[in-house]
């Protein structure tokens, strides 16, 4: 084709027919930022089964949060605590938690105690039976004496 026939109708036709490629305005392309972490298994909310009730707080709850980076938040009628936890599996007994407490508001609880408990270290044995959790004295999971039901995962 002679550049001095070329008319703007011929060009439509060509493009139309596929013989022209308009440019192509390049684009930054976007990537997804994945980011992964392992929880451990009691991660969620839990809510302790009271068997001792102050008599001023009958609907009392007791509730325990166990956060993916180790974080932990307690809540007891109106008490209300926070600090780190550091979930331990073993390969012959039950896995084992610590908790230290970092911050007490010192207000009763769902017992009816009254003790700040900042700067107190906890530590026990965890039997995970479903949604349910107790807390245990030895590492065989025979001398439990806290159960706790998951509310939340």
């Amino acid at each position: 084709m002679d550049l001095t026939s070329v008319t703007f109708a011929s060009i439509l036709t060509l493009a139309v027919q596929g013989g022209i490629n308009p440019p192509v305005e390049k684009k930054a392309v976007q990537e997804a930022e994945i980011s992964t972490y392992i929880l451990p298994n009691i991660a969620g909310l839990w809510q302790l089964e009271l068997t001792d009730i102050d008599p001023n707080q009958p609907a009392c709850r007791e509730r325990y949060h166990f956060g993916k980076g180790g974080e932990f938040i307690g809540i007891s009628g109106k008490e209300f605590t926070y600090g780190k936890y550091l979930y331990s599996h073993n390969s012959d007994s039950l896995p084992a938690i610590a908790i230290q407490t970092t911050y007490d508001n010192n207000v009763t609880d769902c017992s009816g105690n009254q003790i700040d408990q900042t700067g107190d270290i906890m530590a026990t044995y965890v039997k995970l039976q479903g949604n349910q959790m107790q807390w245990c004295k030895d590492n065989q999971g025979k001398k439990c004496n806290m159960k706790f039901y998951r509310v939340l995962p």
